[in-house]
């Protein structure tokens, strides 16, 4: 097994994982990770909700890995090539092969918003969901402000009430630019650790 994460406040992560699933009376539940890399932050959501939601979780992953050249940070001053390769790859797909209710894009944050602007679809049970309405998100990719603020803005229109979207190392960028924008969304600061920034919707 080599489910890691690439950084810290997972406790974060868990905790809120497993309230917002005590909280939530929906049937349904979609949640999702952007940026999975080695899988720990998709772990956590699937261990935390699902023993304490008596409805149906759905959850998904959107990381291209590919070892793609980009801008990682406002700051950066050209763009770098990530370690995401198609070894990383492999061994997630093995680690989360057995995982129900789970779905890998293997798609940039951009490309998966515009191939699923109108949700995601899921067989389960002799039933066809297709599901748009996010719980839970965790915001862990490109860390640009305007790359986090269009992911932010993306999921928050799709987000239901109660929903808890967790951002991963808003130091690296303007965090209180991205606060605002959620604010006008409905979403309210929580806390923050040394990493990762917490924020919920209004019920």
């Amino acid at each position: 097994m080599t489910i890691e994460g690439d950084s810290s406040d997972y406790d974060l992560l868990s905790a809120h994982a497993e309230q917002l699933a005590k909280r939530f009376k929906d049937k349904v539940m979609l949640t999702a990770e952007v940026g999975v890399r080695k899988g720990l932050g998709s772990k956590l959501i699937m261990n935390y909700i699902r023993p304490n939601y008596s409805g149906l979780h759905f959850h998904v992953g959107i990381d291209p890995y590919g070892d793609l050249i980009y801008h990682h940070y406002d700051k950066s001053k050209k763009p770098e090539k990530g370690d995401y390769n198609e070894d990383m790859l492999m061994e997630f797909k093995k680690d989360f092969a057995e995982e129900p209710r789970f779905q890998l894009y293997q798609l940039t944050d951009f490309s998966f918003m515009e191939k699923y602007y109108y949700g995601c679809e899921f067989y389960y049970d002799n039933k066809h969901y297709v599901l748009n309405d996010y719980a839970l998100v965790h915001i862990d990719g490109p860390h640009k402000t305007t790359d986090v603020i269009r992911e932010a803005v993306f999921f928050a229109e799709r987000s239901a009430p109660g929903a808890v979207f967790i951002f991963d190392d808003w130091k690296k960028f303007d965090a209180p630019v991205v606060r605002s924008v959620m604010q006008s969304y409905g979403f309210k600061f929580i806390s923050n650790g040394q990493f990762k920034m917490v924020m919920e919707k209004d019920g």
